[in-house]
């Protein structure tokens, strides 16, 4: 029974023993692939894109034109006048200018006309003209823009510059600064003007510069103040007004130019007022005539020779005839001249502040 037994217990050891060994081994053993196939992970392949080559063709680089040089035939001097096309006399006289100036400095030279002086500093200020003829209020404002620097001034009626007179009727009790037959200004001009205080004006219209903003200006500067100004719209409605009273009591003219109580109207219909009226004050010349400006993107040894041409075309008749149809004024002389020469007009109104806009492109001067 014990010998029984014990094999008994030792085959149950063995078959343990068994047991445990396949365990063991079966843990060992690689795990086999299953028939039924696992979800795969498939990697994400970055594909590189190739640009594709552009196949517009490459422009060829195109050569910029250079511009021909100032004078030439590609690039003439350009003059620039106010005129209609109407006016043909005036426009081929201009032509003429051109001609003759082209001849006198072999530059290439051309004449172009504008019906305004709007159309005109237009094209000055954007330097599409290199000489234009300006008078003295148009130059003021565009040399205050830079377009403009003066070269000559035109001689009209023997002065290069004329002025103003203020008259009165004798009658008025104004005291005269100014002895008629030397046609001299004497005393002090403060005292001359200064009798005017709280009185009544004529004065020929609005913004004209020797029939309104010359004598304001001076008066301004004075310290003198007057009441509002009646407009007569000529001088001879002026003297007439200042003749017959009660509708001013003084009145603002031209001077040095000729004489407003001398016209054939006034001679002839009421020749007292010769001795009636009289020069109170009178100016020097402050006010210039036409002149020739120059663009100061002129080259100056290109101004020099334009400079001299002009002043040897006004050495005879013939060129101050052509001069004289083109700007419909007469003109009978050339002097060369600086900006300078425009301060006692600039100190008579710059005072003022005058408004260069209103008055050059809402009324004519």
């Amino acid at each position: 029974m014990y010998a029984r037994t014990t094999n008994f217990r030792y085959k149950w050891q063995a078959v343990l023993a068994i047991i445990i060994l396949t365990g063991i081994f079966s843990s060992c053993i690689p795990e086999q692939n299953t028939l039924t196939e696992s979800a795969t992970l498939t990697p994400t392949v970055l594909v590189e894109e190739t640009p594709i080559a552009d196949l517009t063709p490459t422009p060829r680089p195109t050569s910029t034109p250079t511009p021909s040089p100032i004078g030439t035939e590609g690039n003439p001097i350009k003059i620039g006048f106010i005129l209609n096309g109407e006016n043909q006399q005036s426009q081929d006289a201009a032509e003429d200018i051109a001609y003759k100036i082209s001849t006198l400095t072999g530059y290439a030279v051309e004449s172009f006309f504008y019906p305004d002086f709007e159309t005109l500093s237009s094209a000055i200020l954007n330097l599409e003209l290199d000489l234009f003829w300006l008078k003295p209020i148009e130059y003021l404002f565009l040399n205050l823009e830079g377009a403009a620097q003066v070269m000559l001034v035109t001689n009209h009626l023997g002065v290069f510059a004329y002025g103003v007179q203020f008259m009165a009727n004798q009658e008025r009790g104004f005291l005269p600064y100014f002895d008629p037959e030397s046609g001299e200004t004497f005393g002090d001009p403060l005292q001359a003007l200064q009798q005017f205080s709280g009185t009544r004006p004529c004065l020929i219209e609005p913004n004209a510069l020797p029939g309104h903003l010359v004598p304001l200006g001076l008066l301004f500067n004075a310290s003198t103040p007057t009441l509002d100004p009646v407009f007569t719209y000529s001088y001879n409605a002026m003297v007439r007004a200042l003749y017959i009273q009660g509708i001013c009591d003084f009145g603002v003219s031209y001077a040095l130019i000729g004489d407003p109580l001398s016209s054939s109207d006034i001679l002839n219909n009421i020749p007292e007022a010769q001795d009636d009226l009289v020069v109170i004050w009178q100016t020097e010349g402050i006010i210039p005539n036409i002149n020739l400006s120059v663009s100061p993107a002129l080259p100056a040894h290109i101004r020099f020779r334009l400079k001299e041409a002009f002043l040897n075309l006004g050495t005879d008749s013939t060129g101050l005839g052509m001069m004289s149809t083109a700007l419909n004024s007469d003109v009978d002389a050339l002097l060369a001249v600086e900006d300078t020469f425009y301060n006692p007009l600039r100190s008579a109104i710059f005072p003022m502040e005058p408004d260069f806009q209103k008055i050059l492109f809402q009324t004519s001067q």
